[in-house]
């Protein structure tokens, strides 16, 4: 099974297939494309940000914008 990276307390450790039933542990796997990428970083922003609801729009673009400069991309 593919490894993935967990998040817990704001410290990132490896697993594999390791049971953390009834834990607070995130699972975030590798991003496959420039999308997923962005959809991990928004989900670490409003995880960092005390999981306020109702700003995935803001998140998503802060999120896309960080990335995007990341790789020296621009918004066409």
């Amino acid at each position: 099974m593919a490894r993935a990276t967990a998040l817990k307390s704001k410290k990132a450790f490896t697993t594999n297939d390791d049971n953390y039933a009834g834990s607070s542990v995130t699972v975030i796997s590798a991003p496959n494309s420039l999308d997923d990428e962005i959809r991990v970083r928004a989900y670490l922003l409003y995880e960092q940000e005390g999981r306020q609801d109702g700003r995935d729009e803001e998140y998503w673009l802060r999120a896309e914008s960080q990335i995007m400069e990341q790789y020296g991309l621009h918004r066409s």
